[in-house]
Parts: C-alpha cells; structure tokens; sequence
C-alpha cells in the first residue's frame, strides 16, 4: 500500500505554499495540527487521500495572482465534517457527500474535527463543461443518497480505497471513468438548480452538447448539421453557446481534442497512427491537428504519445 507522509503544521504550511496549487493554511492550535497524506498522479490526474485534524486552508486572491493553475477539484467526504466556500456558497459536508471547487477563483476549506477526505484534482479541459456553467454550483454539497450521487459517492470512495491498485492504461481508464461520471452528476445538478428564467436555456445547451458527442467522428459536423440535428435553427445555435461563453467550433475542437489524447495513451491502438486517431475524430488534417494539440496541451501528439507509452 501507498505509504503515508506525516506532517505537522509547519511542514503541511510549506508544503501548500509550495503545491502548484497554493493555500494558506490556519488552525486554532497549530501545536496540535496534524496530517496524513498518500498521493498518486495517473495521466495528470492528482489523487489524495488525506486525515487532518483542525485547520482552515484558504485559497487567496494573493495566491491566485502568483500562478495560473486551472483544474477542477473533486471533493468526498469520508469521516467526520467540513465546509467549503466558494462564489458566497458554503456547505457542510457529512460522510458521503462530495463537492467541486475551481482552483481559478478563491476558495477555503474548513476542517474543525478529524477528518479524512479523498480529493481528485484535474484539468479543466478534461470536463465536457464549460468553466462559466459550472460556477454556479461550485461549493455545493452533492449528497450520497440523492439522485446519481448513489452512483458517484461509492465510486469515490472505492478508489480512495483502492488507490494502489490503479496503474497503467488500466488506472487511467478508471480516471477517464469517474471524471465522465462526475461530469454528468454536475450536469444534472445544474439543470436542477438552474433559475427557472435560465433553465431552458441550459437544457437546450446541455442537449446539444449530448448531440455532438454523439456525433464526435462525423467530419461533416457543422454548425448547420447540428442546428438541424435538434431542431433549432442556425442563428439560435450560435446564441446558445455564446450565452455560455464559447463558440460552437470550440466546443467541438475541444471535445475532439480530448478524445484523441485519451486514444493517444491508450496501448490498444498502438497500431493505429496519429493521423488515424485524429481521422477517427473527423480532423483529417495532420498538420492542422498538430498544431491545436500542441496549443492545447503544450506537447506534440507523437511526443504526448512515446511519453504514456514509456
């Protein structure tokens, strides 16, 4: 089993001014501060099974100005309780809950008992929404016995468990797994707490969305193709998506995009080149598809290849 690292409040202190993500950390009595981490990283998939007594760790404006980090958290609640705030929400988190936070805004996470948390930690690209949609339910609790949340909790929790035994290939399809699944319980949390002004609207969105990924391979996937696809005219699709702050184009090269880079790492189509897998996707482009995969994840297809299959 992963070994677990101690610390005391000043080693966990300099350890989260020093994590790429960076927080202050407080506590009533810093004398009697202590934490137990074990961590694992699987495809830029940070996972962190944490006991901590008292403490706050605040993720400050001061920070933020120091870095760029972009990820999303996900957040389980295993024993005892803890508030996180974001975006003026605050939520009490009981055993089995979990939650989402966004590392691009401030954040605090309060702990005033034991506790012991499972935190999985990604990039915002890997989620099929929008940043600006899943704002309005950061710092919201998602309880275990309510609506898909039966399904997300014990996956959560089986993994914290379960943590040695993700590895390779294997350990990243799992991660590709949850991240989907969490994905689709947020989805259905926004369009329940929508406002009824709004919520039309994020239904049309979130339907489209279904509609293109369905579609993903199709090379002829056009503004026009999907407006017809759902029944809504052209104009109104471009509305839609600029309302959530994107473009319809975009939304659709960065679906593709992710779904080459999970193929990329997959040892089952090795056989297969990079310019197949990005025609699997309809780019049928080579150089084109070189050129936003680098954009977008800072390294060549071949190069993000021959590094998952080292």
């Amino acid at each position: 089993m992963s070994e677990f690292t101690e610390y005391d409040f000043a080693s966990w202190s300099r350890a989260l001014t020093e994590n790429e993500l960076s927080m202050a950390l407080s506590a009533k009595s810093p004398e009697k501060f202590r934490a137990r981490i074990r961590s694992r990283s699987l495809s830029g998939v940070g996972l962190y099974d944490m006991y901590l007594t008292e403490n706050r760790g605040d993720r400050t404006p001061a920070l933020l100005s120091g870095d760029d980090t972009r990820v999303f958290g996900i957040e389980l609640q295993i024993e005892g309780s803890s508030v996180i705030e974001q975006d003026g929400v605050s939520s009490e988190l009981h055993p089995g809950d979990y939650t989402l936070y966004d590392s691009t805004r401030p954040f605090a996470r309060i702990f005033d008992n034991h506790s012991r948390i499972f935190v999985v930690r990604f990039p915002q690209n890997m989620m099929s929404l929008p940043a600006h949609m899943l704002r309005s339910i950061t710092a919201t609790r998602l309880a275990a016995d309510e609506s898909i949340g039966v399904v997300v909790s014990p996956f959560l929790r089986a993994i914290a468990d379960n943590m040695d035994e993700l590895r390779g290939w294997a350990g990243m399809r799992v991660m590709h797994s949850l991240i989907d699944l969490v994905t689709a319980s947020l989805a259905e949390q926004i369009s329940a707490s929508d406002s009824s002004r709004g919520s039309a609207r994020t239904q049309e969105f979130l339907r489209v969305c279904d509609f293109i990924t369905e579609h993903l391979s199709d090379a002829h996937l056009t503004p026009d193709v999907i407006a017809a696809g759902n029944f809504i005219s052209t104009r109104q699709l471009h509305k839609i998506f600029h309302a959530e702050r994107t473009t319809v184009s975009q939304w659709v090269r960065d679906r593709r995009l992710e779904a080459c880079r999970r193929q990329l790492a997959d040892p089952s189509d090795a056989a297969l080149s990079v310019s197949d897998i990005a025609a699997n996707w309809g780019i049928y482009d080579s150089a084109h598809f070189s050129r936003i995969f680098k954009n977008a994840y800072g390294i060549s297809p071949r190069e993000y290849r021959r590094a998952h299959a080292a």
